[in-house]
């Protein structure tokens, strides 16, 4: 799994959520993803996202940042 947005479906602590998006090694790409999905999709759509999906997100925030 790539990221888990909706962290209340899992009954997770925000700061638990947050100690486990900081175990990315790559955090500048993981925040790039996040601005990326924020900027194309609506709420209700990132809730219903796959993990594939995501991860594409992610490469795509990969070699963007890696430009950079």
């Amino acid at each position: 799994m790539v990221c888990e947005i909706n962290y209340e479906t899992k009954e997770m602590s925000l700061s638990d959520y947050i100690k486990n998006l900081c175990e990315f090694e790559n955090i500048e790409a993981l925040f790039e993803c996040v601005k990326m999905i924020k900027k194309e999709k609506k709420l209700d759509e990132i809730k219903e996202m796959n993990d594939e999906e995501m991860l594409i997100y992610f490469m795509n925030a990969e070699k963007k940042v890696m430009k950079k």
